[in-house]
């Protein structure tokens, strides 16, 4: 009985995408809104106990025609096999699938950096249906920054993420957040590890759930003053805080995304 609530609830996703995605065109102008780029954030989830888990994060990225998830290492260590992701559809409604549905030989084999906060595993589109989402909800590479630097500090940027939750939902939607950068890059030692790496700042803090969650600039709002491309410029670490209180947005660059992506087979 599960089993077929699990194909009527697929069936359910990739059907009713047509209402949102109408208004998401294959060949774009590169400029996304941000209900747009909701849509290419997903929410991962890892059952601990009957009344807890560990939730992050993630962003369904394609590069050289294939599709990946990307988020935050911390968050994705967590993931076991029985783990769970989480689209939003047409009204602000989850569906809810195991990760390992998507995933190759239906394994949980992240693809880990070696210094930065970042991990990425290959979904694979199983029907036509599920082409048509990846297709158009997900972040082109060619979009991805690949400099070592950070953009200039009165630029505005946006996050998304999702608060911690359980799977008991009736309406599922992403939180955004806009924020300046406090910082150039700086170097610092990782929440998770406590290994050097290098971050930017925002002057905004994050949230438990966020972590995992993309960074973008250019984002396409109301009274949009910004350039003709939306660029994905890092991904949400933590946040860092201090003993007077003060809190900011820890973010793992883009270039660092590159580093995994350069050296896939």
């Amino acid at each position: 009985m599960k089993k077929t609530i699990q194909i009527i609830g697929f069936y359910f996703l990739f059907f009713n995408l047509t209402a949102f995605s109408q208004s998401v065109k294959i060949e774009k102008d590169s400029l996304w809104t941000i209900d747009e780029i909701s849509n290419m954030s997903v929410y991962l989830y890892q059952k601990v106990t009957d009344t807890s888990g560990i939730g992050g994060t993630g962003t369904i990225i394609n590069h050289n025609k294939r599709y990946f998830l990307l988020t935050a290492n911390h968050v994705a260590k967590e993931m076991k096999i029985n783990s769970q992701i989480v689209f939003r559809i047409t009204g602000d409604k989850p569906v809810i699938f195991n990760l390992s549905l998507f995933t190759p030989n239906h394994k949980i084999d992240w693809i880990n950096h070696n210094e930065a906060d970042l991990s990425i595993i290959e979904l694979l589109p199983f029907n036509n249906d599920v082409q048509k989402r990846f297709d158009e909800s997900s972040f082109s590479s060619k979009f991805i920054y690949k400099g070592h630097d950070t953009l200039p500090r009165d630029n505005d940027v946006t996050f998304f993420g999702y608060p911690l939750l359980d799977l008991d939902l009736k309406h599922f939607s992403s939180l955004s957040f806009t924020a300046y950068l406090a910082s150039g890059l700086i170097t610092n030692k990782r929440y998770d590890t406590k290994s050097k790496c290098t971050f930017y700042y925002l002057d905004q803090p994050s949230m438990q759930g966020a972590s995992g969650g993309g960074v973008f600039c250019s984002v396409k709002k109301a009274m949009y003053m910004g350039s003709g491309r939306t660029l994905l410029i890092g991904v949400v670490h933590g946040t860092a805080g201090d003993n007077t209180g003060g809190k900011l947005a820890a973010i793992t660059p883009s270039f660092y995304i590159w580093d995994l992506l350069n050296n896939l087979n």
